[in-house]
């Protein structure tokens, strides 16, 4: 590394790992992302996350219905669900196939294989591949988000202050020609999937009276 270069370098350029890996390594992702984590956690310490709380499978109502230990052990879960098979993605084919393992934990967190399942609101697992893609935006974002937590108390201020962070630290750290802002790109597409499982889901709460 030289003087000037970014402290965590990205790929240069568009995807060019292949679309049967790339398919691949989607499916291993989303494969592993419909673990259902919440219901899990939630039968071990005696709840349904399910029917109880608000209904949504996810570490904050687990948290409230069981308490911290029990929240932070699915939240911990979510994250790995994504990191894991991101890894392999890393191995078979570096930071786009990271990206594809992650976009497919992403998608699996929100819409399980499994019908019969439920999915959550894709936070955690989109900030499991955010901690994947680029650990020293994500490490920010996630402390500046527990500092607006401790001054709000509020959990959408909390989620709104990280997820702003994360992309802009992680062009500051990063990006520094054209071509290395395709994974910055790539980046704005599991905002996306994020954004638009939020909508769906807060519309479905407000049009049920929620």
């Amino acid at each position: 590394m030289t003087l000037g270069d970014p402290p965590w370098p990205l790929p240069s350029g568009a995807p060019d790992i292949g679309l049967v890996v790339t398919f691949g390594l989607l499916a291993l992702g989303w494969v592993v992302g419909s673990f259902p984590s919440a219901v899990v956690v939630g039968r071990i310490v005696g709840v349904d996350p399910l029917t109880e709380g608000e209904g949504n499978p996810g570490s904050a109502n687990i948290w409230k219905l069981a308490g911290p230990r029990a929240g932070t052990a699915v939240f911990a879960l979510d994250l790995a669900k994504v990191v894991g098979p991101g890894i392999v993605g890393l191995a078979v084919a570096g930071w786009w196939g990271a990206w594809a393992a992650g976009v497919g934990g992403v998608l699996g967190s929100m819409r399980p294989v499994v019908p019969s399942l439920r999915g959550g609101r894709g936070v955690n697992a989109g900030a499991g591949a955010c901690l994947l893609l680029h650990p020293p935006a994500a490490v920010l974002g996630f402390l500046l988000a527990g500092g607006g937590f401790v001054a709000t108390r509020r959990r959408v201020v909390a989620i709104a202050i990280g997820f702003a962070t994360y992309p802009a630290a992680f062009a500051v750290l990063s990006v520094r020609s054209p071509e290395t802002a395709w994974p910055l790109a790539g980046i704005g597409t599991l905002y996306l999937l994020v954004v638009a499982r939020f909508a769906s889901t807060a519309r479905h709460r407000r049009d049920a009276g929620a």
